[in-house]
């Protein structure tokens, strides 16, 4: 049987309690979430995803243009 991929959901937040729990909730679904920052980021992760739809739409990968780095375990939301 073969695992489905993962979803990483990246969010940004300056609450650390909020974003605990948006991150158990993502987890809940089956994600692994990926804080970027504080909400002064919010910016640029809007940015990566229009160019990550600008890709998709007329059907290019948007992996081959991402770099794939192994993950290293490390935990990504903070500690609520």
């Amino acid at each position: 049987m073969t695992a489905t991929p993962v979803a990483t959901v990246a969010m940004c937040g300056d609450d650390p309690a909020a974003l605990h729990v948006v991150g158990e909730l993502v987890r809940d679904v089956g994600g692994t979430p990926a804080t970027l920052g504080a909400l002064d980021r919010v910016r640029q992760l809007e940015e990566v995803a229009g160019f990550v739809i600008g890709l998709a739409f007329p059907g290019f990968d948007p992996n081959s243009a991402v770099p794939q780095l192994p993950s290293g375990g490390r935990r990504t939301t903070p500690q609520g």
